[in-house]
């Protein structure tokens, strides 16, 4: 399975319907019957796609979808929503964070009185998890699948963002209003520190 295949199955998900649990359910049912190679490269690519996402820049977005700081636990699940959004909406994102105001998913949360619903928050922790209930029910799997392609692929995931864009980090109230306006706009009267 190769980059294009991993973003085929995530958006053939969206079209198992709206909910995560439907997505999650398609997703389990095709990872079920493909190769374990394939499956190992599905959790390569799903690990892979949270390296570029992971700048403290993109965070910033986050915190305003968000109406306000968010944990690092907060953003990674964030991460695995963007990914969720499919392929254009997650490159869009990660070329420039403020794109996210023009996407439908973020503009209806916008929309939406707070607090939000559960099913309404911008996360997809589980995910990541889709793919290790597969593996668990797979004898050529010995172990937790993460793990396994960490062991067989060398792959290692930096937890902390990408200290290179660190200034991000320290971005005050105003700065961010002013890097993010479209995100702003629609986020920043509910904002909260």
């Amino acid at each position: 399975m190769d980059v294009d295949d991993f973003w085929t199955f995530i958006e053939l998900s969206r079209q198992a319907g709206p909910t995560q649990h439907e997505r999650e359910t398609f997703l389990g049912e095709r990872l079920g019957r493909i190769s374990r190679s394939h499956l190992l490269d599905f959790v390569q690519h799903l690990s892979a796609t949270r390296e570029p996402a992971n700048t403290y820049r993109l965070w910033r977005a986050a915190d305003i979808i968000m109406t306000g700081p968010c944990s690092m636990d907060s953003f990674h699940y964030f991460q695995m929503w963007l990914v969720g959004l499919g392929r254009h909406a997650y490159e869009a994102a990660i070329d420039d964070p403020d794109s996210l105001a023009d996407v439908p998913e973020v503009v209806r949360l916008a929309s939406l009185p707070q607090p939000w619903r559960d099913e309404d928050y911008p996360d997809w922790e589980s995910l990541e998890y889709v793919a290790c209930m597969v593996g668990d029910q797979r004898p050529d799997i010995d172990g937790d699948i993460r793990d396994v392609v960490t062991e067989e692929r060398h792959v290692r995931l930096r937890m902390d963002p990408n200290p290179d864009d660190s200034r991000w980090a320290r971005l005050s109230t105003t700065e961010i209003a002013r890097r993010y306006p479209r995100l702003w706009t629609l986020f920043g009267e509910a904002w909260t520190e």
